[in-house]
């Protein structure tokens, strides 16, 4: 067998050019957040120590940080705007079918938004003006208005990854796919009133199972491939008449004229709308089992990049400082950054990480799946390479007995599994398979992730034989390559997220093909809008280094009020 051309299969999903603008327009609002959510934590952090020890070089320290969080919060605001005016315009169908349940924490994320606006600059331009104790408080509340922020906005990503409600498709104890028993399914609530429409026998023999009842429903777990097909036939101005959906109407009910011209959107609206009074309608998208494990990721990721920047920053300064209380205020900004990196690294790896990982076997297993490569002929697998089977078994089932779902049995068995569609005569989503790329992307993160522990580990030790002053140069001219690392790794494992849910856009309810707009741009004017979101990143770069660089090559140490 011929090896498998990743990138083509990736390329093969469709709408490559729109999801090319909409990869480097998030790309680089992603790259930008991650410092938006790190450096006040880290200036909350030398704040803190202030307090402890009453030495102002920290209280510099926290200014500094402070400083680049509201530079980088400038442009990220304004590539936020952009990336909100991208999904409405390019992705539109999306928060038209989601919209009503993701309005709350959409709704609650504009007052994280305006905390952080009010906040950081108040912090900012009153930094000289406000006490010790004023700016602690500030700094406070300047990285818990990104960690809330960033967790609304997760909170609709992650029900993307994982619809609250979900059952997956995958017997790890058995090594079993689900997928001729109807697998994965949705659980929905079916409102009573078009419950009693439905012909209960038909229903079971498409796999749709009876959970229980509410005071005004049927609770009922449907395979996705009949609820992404709905929700096709909504977007397509389908009647009931038209639908799958006389399929499993009783004879009475076909017989209704009055029944057979009402929109399928109309029955999908009302099927939605009573899940979501079932769940809650605050909590529908928290519940998704995503959510807690995707806000520990992200922010992790976010204290790694800032953590591991900020120790390039000052570090490097160091390689030719000559002033020497300059030079002490300096050492002790890069060790701060050192320690802190450090930590915040093994937390991302051994506890974020793992939950992730833990989230994305259980319930996303043809990501995992993915992720792992197995048996595809003619494929690089870099789980194959590095035999870490077990430690996969272990890490994301917690027993070595466990089976890790096989990519390249899929691929040979998947199309004859389970794809309802054709057994009711229309056609249905032809694969759930995300593209295999995501193996590199992944192990990518991972080595990335794991050579920027060992890296900490090495000036750490330094750090604690008091030797941070006479680390070898050989290690500080890595601090940069270093910082762009931590930046690669995070962006690996965003892309790994992301291209792992292909084809879905909402796993199990809605495809790419679903909800692309109709009107779609000519492949030049993605392209200039791609050139304009980069234009906005290399203006940041520039900011910083002429705001934070520039006077810090001076040799000039603030004077703080304290």
């Amino acid at each position: 067998m011929s090896g498998i051309n990743v990138w083509q299969q990736l390329v093969d999903y469709g709408s490559w050019s729109t999801r090319g603008m909409s990869i480097v327009g998030i790309g680089i609002h992603w790259g930008i957040l991650q410092y938006v959510l790190g450096l006040p934590f880290m200036a909350f952090i030398a704040e803190l120590i202030y307090f402890k020890t009453k030495d102002p070089d920290w209280m510099r320290i926290a200014k500094v940080l402070v400083k680049g969080t509201a530079l980088v919060f400038a442009v990220g605001a304004a590539t936020g705007t952009l990336v909100e005016f991208g999904l409405i315009t390019v992705w539109p169908r999306v928060l038209t079918a989601v919209g009503k349940w993701l309005y709350f924490p959409m709704y609650a994320e504009v007052f994280a938004f305006i905390m952080e606006v009010l906040v950081i600059y108040m912090l900012w331009y009153g930094w000289d003006k406000l006490s010790p104790k004023a700016r602690l408080v500030l700094t406070f509340f300047a990285f818990v208005g990104p960690w809330y922020s960033g967790a609304m906005i997760v909170a609709a990503n992650a029900y993307m990854q994982i619809p609250t409600g979900l059952i997956p498709d995958y017997n790890a104890t058995t090594g079993q796919w689900l997928y001729a028993e109807g697998y994965p399914k949705l659980t929905l609530v079916i409102p009573n009133s078009i419950a009693s429409l439905l012909n209960v026998t038909t229903l079971q023999s498409l796999h749709v199972q009876i959970m229980g009842t509410t005071s005004d429903g049927v609770i009922a777990a449907v395979p996705v491939t009949i609820v992404d097909r709905l929700v096709y036939e909504s977007f397509a101005g389908y009647t009931l008449n038209q639908s799958i959906l006389k399929l499993v109407l009783k004879p009475s009910a076909l017989n209704d004229p009055g029944l057979a011209a009402v929109p399928v959107l109309n029955v999908v609206n009302s099927i939605m709308d009573s899940t979501v009074r079932y769940y809650n309608i605050y909590l529908y998208l928290f519940e998704s089992p995503d959510f807690a494990p995707s806000v520990m990721h992200s922010i992790g990721a976010g204290l790694t990049v800032s953590g591991f920047t900020a120790m390039a920053g000052f570090g490097t300064r160091l390689l030719s400082v000559k002033d020497k209380r300059y030079k002490e205020y300096l050492l002790k900004a890069f060790k701060f950054s050192v320690v802190f990196s450090l930590i915040v690294i093994i937390y991302q790896g051994l506890i974020a990480g793992h939950e992730m990982g833990v989230a994305v076997a259980h319930y996303q297993p043809e990501k995992f799946a993915a992720f792992e490569g197995l048996g595809v002929p003619g494929f690089t697998s870099i789980a194959e390479l590095l035999h870490t089977g077990p430690i996969e078994k272990l890490l994301a089932y917690g027993t070595l007995s466990a089976h890790l779902p096989n990519y390249g049995y899929l691929m040979t068995h998947y199309s004859g599994w389970g794809n309802l569609s054709p057994t009711l005569g229309v056609p249905g989503t032809s694969t759930y398979l995300p593209p295999l790329i995501v193996d590199y992307a992944y192990y990518a993160m991972v080595v990335f992730g794991i050579a920027l522990g060992v890296y900490a580990l090495i000036l750490t030790g330094y750090i604690a034989f008091h030797r941070a002053d006479r680390i070898p140069r050989f290690w500080l001219y890595l601090l940069v390559p270093a910082a762009v690392l931590a930046q690669l790794s995070s962006y690996m494992g965003w892309a790994a997220r992301e291209m792992g849910r292909l084809p879905w856009v909402v796993y199990g309810m809605m495809t790419l093909s679903d909800t692309i707009t109709v009107n779609v741009p000519p492949a030049w004017g993605e392209a200039l809008f791609s050139v304009f979101y980069i234009v906005i990143g290399a203006a940041l770069v520039y900011a910083v280094y002429r705001f934070l660089w520039v006077p810090s090559k001076r040799e000039v140490l603030d004077e703080v009020t304290y």
